[in-house]
């Protein structure tokens, strides 16, 4: 017989051979990743001062909006869009930025005069009406309603007085009127008005010059009068002392006629310290 090669019964194994589930780990840890990034879209925060309005892609725009805190949404169909409902302040000014012209807003008064003047609102959104602003306006409520409301409420209100009246006790009730219509037209787009300031109130050069020529005549009306009573005064003061002067004189008169003796006594007193002796001269009546 020859040298026949006996084969083994097993084969021969590589030198490196994987596991048959080395895959699961890794697999597992993607679900676990995107598990994580699931709830993490489920999950919103609403910062204080905000309230989050939120859109279903299935069922629409929900009716109330999410409060300040944790809360969970649907992902992939739930959408929040956030409102800030603390106060605001929308400005119409001559220099508003180094960006933007003048932004001041320019009327025509009672008289015709060109009034310019600076613009300030402070406001807030309604909490309890945000989703109902979202869905009527939307983000975009300064250009919307605030803006050519305010524009509109003040060249009406202004153009009702005279020019003059911005500077005098007028202008604290037109404000009070802006105020008052504002905040109804406010109110009725799920805004809160809470004040409106008119400041930086200008006029023409012509208009501006009459002014100040009509407060120098003013005070100088002012001065002439003053000078006036002061005159009267020092009238009534010399004519007090001139009556208390004769006044004196006759109750002197009246006193030396009842007491002649007392011109002598005067004139006694008036001589030299060193007189002792005075001889006067008798009544040629009395003998």
């Amino acid at each position: 017989m020859g040298n026949t090669p006996v084969k083994s019964a097993h084969p021969r194994r590589p030198a490196f051979e994987l596991p048959a589930l080395s895959w699961i780990p890794l697999v597992g840890g993607a679900l676990l990743l995107i598990l994580l990034a699931t709830l993490l879209q489920c999950l919103v925060v609403v910062p204080a001062g905000t309230r989050a309005v939120v859109f279903n892609s299935l069922t629409g725009l929900k009716p109330q909006p999410l409060g300040e805190g944790l809360h969970l949404l649907l992902p992939l169909v739930e959408t929040p869009i956030f409102y800030d409902v603390r106060t605001q302040t929308y400005t119409m000014a001559s220099q508003r930025s180094e960006n933007q012209g003048d932004d001041a807003l320019k009327v025509l008064s009672a008289d015709g005069q060109q009034i310019s003047l600076d613009v300030s609102v402070r406001f807030r959104l309604d909490p309890d009406q945000v989703a109902h602003l979202h869905q009527t306006i939307g983000p975009s409520y300064v250009d919307k309603v605030i803006r050519p409301e305010v524009r509109t409420v003040v060249r009406n209100e202004l153009a009702l007085h005279r020019a003059i009246a911005v500077f005098s006790e007028e202008r604290e009730q037109i404000q009070e009127n802006v105020e008052r219509q504002l905040s109804s037209i406010f109110a009725e787009n799920d805004l809160i008005l809470q004040n409106v300031l008119l400041r930086n109130v200008r006029f023409s050069d012509q208009f501006q010059t009459a002014i100040e020529q009509k407060q120098i005549a003013e005070q100088e009306k002012e001065r002439e009068r003053f000078l006036v009573e002061k005159a009267e005064l020092e009238k009534q003061r010399l004519v007090i002392l001139a009556e208390g002067e004769a006044q004196a004189i006759r109750l002197q008169g009246e006193a030396l006629k009842q007491n002649p003796e007392v011109v002598q006594l005067d004139y006694a007193r008036k001589l030299a310290p060193g007189t002792r002796v005075i001889i006067s001269r008798p009544d040629p009546w009395q003998r």
